[in-house]
């Protein structure tokens, strides 16, 4: 037998980037998330969760850590959180055993205030300034020193305009697979998950790069 015959027969991995996602988002458009959530799993190299513990988002911690107990959880403290969030986190560290690791940015928010003026208006440079400061570079750098093939992500098609524009699969920035296993669902249907599994949820929560519910905080937004 040729040397080269045993690569050959080696399957190009699922998760690359010329991955047809077009392809994967019409297979799995009906499948249910835990479904999405195993195939991504089985199939990618080095998978990561990003998360901001953002209300009804342990649904998607339980899903995931379900399938796969151990899988790095990115969380980026911006500094921002309300107690009720810290003291959230701090709950399912324990109750889910995550694998959490934690990026903040290189300028703390006090800090950040004393030298900026606290949390700038919404829609200006100085908004566009401290997004990138306390979550896009930290984001970023949690990518590069991690170096994932995909990540996955609780987002929904019903949670503002720009979601309902992506899929389950679609492309991220770092040349990473960014995967939704919930994106089909409702949010009536997240609430009655974690009805049905009694978790605790959060719902004291503010992020000061949206500052309002249905804006994106940059991240989805970057290419």
């Amino acid at each position: 037998m040729a040397l080269n015959a045993t690569h050959s027969s080696i399957p190009e991995p699922v998760f690359h980037h010329g991955a047809d996602l077009e392809a994967l988002n019409t297979r799995f458009k009906g499948a249910k998330p835990s479904e999405i959530m195993q195939f991504t799993i089985a199939n990618a190299a080095n998978p990561v969760v990003f998360t901001n513990f953002r209300p009804l988002a342990v649904a998607f911690l339980h899903l995931v850590t379900r399938a796969r107990p151990d899988i790095p959880v990115i969380w980026v403290d911006h500094g921002y959180n309300t107690p009720e969030t810290y003291r959230h986190i701090e709950g399912l560290i324990k109750g889910l055993d995550l694998n959490l690791h934690v990026y903040s940015p290189k300028m703390s928010a006090a800090h950040y205030n004393a030298v900026h003026g606290g949390i700038p208006d919404l829609d200006t440079p100085e908004h566009d300034f401290f997004s990138r400061t306390v979550k896009l570079e930290p984001f970023n750098r949690a990518m590069q020193e991690l170096k994932p093939d995909v990540w996955m992500n609780g987002i929904r098609h019903d949670q503002n305009a720009h979601r309902r524009t992506l899929d389950i699969f679609t492309k991220g920035n770092h040349g990473i697979i960014r995967v939704a296993p919930m994106f089909h669902l409702k949010e009536i249907d997240v609430e009655e998950y974690v009805y049905e599994h009694e978790l605790p949820d959060n719902d004291v929560y503010f992020d000061p790069t949206k500052g309002e519910e249905h804006r994106e905080c940059g991240l989805l937004l970057q290419k």
